[in-house]
């Protein structure tokens, strides 16, 4: 007998591991993937599977950004346009939609009255039928950069 309740964040971790993907954390809502982003092991967690209506369903949020330090001279509009232009293609033809933009401060971790840096994010979200579904879409979004590259001057 199917139950009629979505899994729970435990039991979603738990299939996303056994369909070989690996997790970053686990929120009371979501559950966040590991990505790495360079060639170290440096983690990032741009990418988040949650459970929703209807029943079956996932959510995908995918974030993505533009940093000041590569762009210091333009707006913060100009930076979440950046994003965007990039996100056109791979996120938002496939069926992404914005719903979030975000100013995240990094600060310096020996004093932290001082900002290293601003990243200017956009959260995509996508949802899917199924289980399998949305894991197929994870892995064809792992590999794609998520955020804008500065110029290599």
């Amino acid at each position: 007998m199917a139950s009629s309740q979505p899994p729970s964040i435990q039991d979603l971790k738990r299939q996303l591991i056994a369909a070989g993907l690996e997790i970053y954390r686990t929120r009371p809502d979501a559950v966040h993937l590991a990505e790495r982003p360079r060639d170290n092991q440096i983690l990032d967690a741009g990418i988040s599977v949650r459970p929703c209506p209807p029943e079956g369903s996932f959510e995908l949020r995918v974030v993505m950004r533009a940093q000041r330090a590569d762009f210091p001279r333009e707006s913060s509009e100009a930076l979440y346009e950046r994003v965007r232009q990039i996100a056109a293609v791979d996120f938002v033809a496939a069926g992404f939609t914005e719903i979030e933009t975000r100013e995240q401060k990094m600060l310096d971790p020996g004093d932290k009255t001082k900002t290293l840096d601003v990243w200017y994010e956009l959260v995509f979200s996508r949802v899917v039928t199924d289980f399998d579904a949305a894991v197929a879409e994870v892995k064809r979004v792992l590999p794609i950069d998520k955020f804008v590259k500065g110029h290599s001057d």
